[in-house]
Order: C-alpha cells, then sequence, then structure tokens
C-alpha cells in the first residue's frame, strides 16, 4: 500500500491494484490503512446492476471460523449469494500500524469491476464491536507468533482445498453485521 494519500472515488481506475494482476477475477483483500483505519476491496468481474446494490445498499453479515488463534472473517450481503473471505496476516505490517491496530473500528469497502479496474461503489461502516474484540484479542497474540505468516496462509489454504466459501459460510460463528448499533 503506498503512505500516500490516493484519492478514491466512483468511476476513477483503483490505484492500489497497480503491481497486482485481478483482471477477471473475484475476490476480497482487506488491508490496514497507515492511519489505522481498514479498507476492504471487493472486487468482481464485470458487477452487474444486482451486484451493485448489494455492495451498496444490503446489510452486512459477518460470521468468524476460529480455530486456536486462526481467524477467517466471511461477509454476506443480505440474502444475495455475495460471500467474501476476509483474511487478514497482522504480521505483515512492520511499520507504525501494528501500534494502530485497535484505534478505529470503520472499515472502507471498495467495490471495484476487475475487468476494468473502475471503482463502482464506495461504502464506509463499522465493524461490529464482538469482532473487533475478537480481532484485538487474537491479532496481539498473532503479532508473537514465530512463523505466523506461513502457518496462517497454510491454514486458509487448506479449508479454502476442503470447503466452498458458502460451505466455510456454514461453519462460521455469528459476530453480528457491518454498521450495526451495539
Amino acid at each position: 500500500m503506498p503512505e500516500q494519500f490516493t484519492q478514491l472515488q466512483v468511476g476513477t481506475p483503483f490505484e492500489l491494484f497497480f503491481g497486482r494482476n485481478m483482471q477477471g477475477t473475484s475476490g476480497a483483500i482487506i488491508e490496514q490503512l497507515i492511519d489505522g483505519s481498514f479498507i476492504l476491496i471487493v472486487y468482481m468481474d464485470n458487477i452487474s446492476t444486482s451486484e451493485f446494490l448489494a455492495l451498496r445498499e444490503e446489510k452486512i453479515n459477518v460470521r468468524v471460523i476460529k480455530e486456536n488463534d486462526f481467524l477467517l472473517t466471511l461477509i454476506k450481503y443480505g440474502k444475495t449469494d455475495l460471500i467474501f473471505e476476509m483474511s487478514f496476516d497482522p504480521t505483515l505490517y512492520k511499520d507504525e500500524r501494528r501500534g494502530l491496530f485497535f484505534k478505529s473500528n470503520m472499515l472502507m469497502i471498495v467495490g471495484v469491476d476487475s475487468n476494468t479496474n473502475i471503482i463502482k461503489t464506495l461504502r464506509m461502516v463499522s465493524m461490529p464491536i464482538k469482532l473487533f474484540e475478537l480481532f484485538n484479542n487474537v491479532w496481539d497474540v498473532n503479532l508473537k507468533q514465530e512463523g505466523f505468516s506461513k502457518e496462517y496462509y497454510n491454514w486458509v489454504s487448506k479449508l479454502d482445498s476442503m470447503y466452498t466459501t458458502f460451505q466455510l459460510w456454514g461453519q462460521g460463528n455469528g459476530y453480528g453485521m457491518m454498521g450495526q448499533k451495539e
């Protein structure tokens, strides 16, 4: 992620994908920004009108699969089939962001058409406090674990090879909804 300010605007190219070949693919990437807030990039190939509306307006349900100190967060948009994994490795951040992990539970969601690399929608939500507290507890432990990145990557890869995203959603425990008042 660049250190400088990057403007995000609907209808413009998503510059944070430069260097990554996301064309024609679908998925989600969660990153922590330099100010401590989080950004979720949801990228989809040729976003349809119904997908666009779901990304922009639907309630976002959250579930988590937890095994020891590994977390795989899943989000589902309303009653649609749009389910995304939000894997996150806190050990990847070697700069001052480590001290900012838990300063804000705000999440900016950027919907990007991966075929054109154009931003289709922007949305700001708050992460459920229950989820935010889980992240706080587990990520603090992860930061102290030697070899965490490789073990975590292997764990997520194993889950992805054994189950579909829909099956993972069925196995997750509920952690609230994005933007809900608590």
